[in-house]
């Protein structure tokens, strides 16, 4: 073998390395965006919880909120038909979307079918109870402000669960 054959076998040899290199570098870019607007959609989710929370905990706070957005009716009925007041109602509701958020955050991040089975598993149980399921149901801070594809996602787990 000569040293022209040689050397364009190495030349051979360090394209291949360059495509590969370039392959797995893609691969790797690909990684971190995903990882980055997972990130960014839990962060989303934990910020809208910690102020959900917040109102949730603070009276006044919530009593503003309900004013505000047209609520105080709306809850005033509730409170009627759970036989407790407004304000023990919207303190309810208010936390129960707190965890609507995190599930969202969890569902909109997770692709591991053991981490699907077990977020199911926890809707299946928690939306069930009766007022977290009044919540998702007919709330104003309910299903409707959440992505349509967890709430389809949300109600197939309820119906098959429900069965």
């Amino acid at each position: 073998m000569n040293w022209d054959a040689l050397g364009a076998i190495a030349e051979i040899v360090g394209a291949l390395a360059v495509v590969l290199t370039l392959v797995y570098l893609a691969f790797q870019v690909r990684y971190a965006r995903t990882a980055t607007l997972d990130q960014n959609r839990l962060t989303r989710s934990t910020a809208i919880r910690d102020i959900i929370l917040a109102t949730a905990n603070n009276d006044d706070l919530r009593a503003s909120q309900m004013k505000n957005w047209g609520l105080e009716q709306y809850y005033e009925s509730l409170a009627e038909e759970l036989g407790t007041t407004s304000t023990d109602a919207s303190r309810n509701e208010w936390a129960n979307a707190a965890y609507f958020w995190m599930y969202w955050g969890q569902w909109n991040t997770t692709h591991d079918p053991k981490d699907l089975r077990e977020l199911e598993h926890i809707i299946s149980k928690i939306y069930s109870i009766p007022g977290v399921r009044h919540t998702w149901d007919m709330s104003p801070l309910g299903k409707v402000l959440m992505d349509e594809h967890f709430v389809e996602f949300v109600d197939g787990v309820l119906a098959k669960h429900s069965m």
